[in-house]
């Protein structure tokens, strides 16, 4: 009796889970594969860090914060000649995220990166959240999937920047956004949290400015006026920018008023249509993980016909009753990467690929539908099939393990130990990557403009009183520029530390002497 007492209990718990609705196990899926995608980036973070240096700016704005000392002094020197290196500061909210990070482990880039995971799998939470009722039961965790286990986004977690977090901030923005009641008694608290996220946004990257212009641009859209949340939201927003310029002198920050501005740097037709070509070419490479061949082509042709089947229902349809606050967000944050002197690669279009996931989802969800709705669960499964191709193909040619570059090179660290010993605390170096020079060796530093000529390398390194400088074979960014300019001038220089990679020269005080700009 016992026995069969039982049997039949647990029978009557099978036969609950398998009546499930079909919305409950959607979201059973959606957290197994946000488990699954988390297990496998988390235990597949990689030591070392690339040459991109930008990662030494925040890790130093953190150390800052963390010992108390000015935001702005980490010891890069900032030359106008080379304003796409970098600006003089970065935006305070990542450093701000990995100051305790900094306190606890100091310069081990593993657990920041660790944070880099974590923030990725809450941008992937807030994209099911905010488009699980478009796609339904069946498309919606295969969203999860195709961006969980994207070889973009797996390498994006190893690299300590701000894109991840700044990801987060936009999707979650958009999130509270959708969801927030405009009439309810307690509408102003969902304008304040609105506010606070838009702020973390901007102030994760200055590009995050175009999320305060995208809140009146949806509300026009969507309500024909702008809304008191809206204007409580940006208020907040705003006071919040206020109290970032009062705190570190950021004001906007990045690169807005601290690069570009008075340099005399600005757009043009050409930078836009360069932009815009360069962008359709790394969004297209999210699908195929960059590789080559007549089934890549057949992917990417399929994808955009479903991408355009999307926003075709759309609007036809009137699925979301016009745009929502996501295309809101887009349409600004476009205008500004667009207007970027540069193309910034594959990181700042980041936004733009889980609503591009979303609309090829959404256009062969109703593709089936109308033309063979008992497939839809096959369609969908066919979908992931073809994209795991070019993603295995690339996973299997990946290198898992440590990053041979910057702090994962010996040699890297041995010109650093190098420079702290043979060298002064107020010893100014000239080297490429400036930034991760200053941050881990403690000095002074500047990168160079290796488009000008020699006469201006030698009046840059007199303005800012260099005393030495590091050339390296380990990259070949400048063309061997400055390799070639000391060996035809080696008469100026002064061997003090040779390794395999770099070699670190004093600039002798004569040759300095010799650099002075004659009298206008």
């Amino acid at each position: 009796m016992l026995f069969s007492h039982s049997v039949k209990h647990r029978n009557s718990n099978v036969l609950r889970i398998s009546n499930w609705p079909p919305a409950t196990w959607a979201r059973v899926y959606a957290a197994s594969l946000l488990v699954a995608v988390g297990v496998f980036h988390f235990a597949t973070v990689r030591p070392g860090h690339v040459w991109g240096d930008d990662f030494a700016m925040y890790v130093h704005h953190a150390k800052n914060i963390v010992e108390g000392r000015p935001y702005a002094d980490t010891g890069y020197i900032y030359n106008p000649a080379v304003p796409v290196y970098g600006p003089r500061m970065y935006p305070p909210v990542f450093p701000l995220l990995l100051a305790p990070l900094y306190k606890i482990f100091g310069l081990n880039l593993v657990p920041m990166k660790l944070e880099q995971v974590v923030f990725f799998l809450l941008t992937l939470a807030a994209v099911y959240l905010f488009w699980q009722h478009d796609l339904g039961s069946e498309y919606a965790p295969a969203m999860l999937a195709i961006l969980g286990f994207s070889p973009v986004f797996w390498t994006a977690k190893d690299m300590v920047l701000s894109d991840l977090p700044f990801l987060f901030f936009f999707y979650a923005a958009a999130v509270l956004v959708q969801r927030a009641p405009r009439q309810s008694p307690g509408w102003w608290r969902w304008a304040v949290l609105i506010g606070v996220v838009l702020y973390l946004a901007f102030g994760t990257r200055s590009a995050g400015i175009s999320l305060l212009a995208g809140l009146p641009l949806y509300d026009v859209l969507k309500h024909r006026k702008i809304t008191r949340l809206t204007i409580v939201a940006l208020l907040v927003c705003a006071g919040l920018i206020a109290l970032q310029r009062y705190s570190v002198g950021s004001g906007v920050g990045g690169y807005v008023g601290h690069g570009y501005v008075g340099q005399q740097i600005r757009p043009t037709v050409q930078t836009v249509a360069t932009n815009l070509l360069a962008y359709a070419r790394v969004l297209a490479s999210f699908w195929v993980a960059a590789t080559r061949g007549m089934f890549s082509f057949f992917v990417l042709g399929t994808v955009a016909m479903l991408v355009a089947a999307g926003l075709y229902y759309r609007f036809k349809q009137g699925a979301t009753q016009g745009a929502t606050i996501v295309e809101a967000f887009l349409v600004p944050y476009l205008a500004v990467i667009l207007l970027w002197p540069f193309a910034a690669g594959v990181r700042i279009v980041f936004p733009f690929i889980p609503w591009m996931v979303f609309l090829a989802l959404y256009g062969i969800r109703c593709l089936t539908a109308n033309l063979a709705p008992r497939y839809s669960s096959a369609a969908a499964g066919g979908l992931l099939l073809m994209i795991a191709v070019p993603y295995t193909l690339v996973y299997r040619a990946m290198d898992f393990g440590p990053i041979r570059q910057d702090s994962g090179l010996a040699e890297f660290n041995q010109l650093c130990q190098a420079v702290r010993e043979d060298t002064r605390a107020d010893d100014v170096l000239i080297y490429f990557r400036a930034r991760a020079l200053s941050l881990y060796t403690r000095r002074p530093a500047s990168t160079y403009n290796y488009h000008g000529t020699e006469q201006e390398l030698e009046l840059y390194a007199h303005k800012i009183h260099a005393t030495h400088l590091v050339t390296t074979n380990a990259f070949n960014d400048d063309v061997g520029f400055l390799t070639r300019y000391v060996e035809r001038n080696s008469s100026r220089f002064d061997l003090v530390y040779r390794n395999a990679n770099f070699t670190l020269y004093r600039i002798r005080p004569d040759m300095q002497a010799q650099a002075t700009p004659p009298p206008n």
